[in-house]
């Protein structure tokens, strides 16, 4: 969910041509998230990831 919510906040954001480097980078990381298969657990266990936990 968190992915899909970034990716549309981006897309919000490109439509009017404003810079969001956080968001992208938000998005990117959540999508990595997802994509090692993590994205049916709480959006919080991104640290664990960042932190090399999971």
């Amino acid at each position: 969910m968190m992915a899909k919510d970034l990716r549309l906040a981006q897309d919000a954001a490109q439509s009017v041509d404003a810079p969001t480097p956080m968001g992208a980078q938000a998005r990117s990381l959540y999508a990595l998230f997802a994509n090692r298969g993590h994205g049916g657990l709480d959006f919080s266990a991104i640290i664990r990831m960042i932190a090399g936990d999971l």
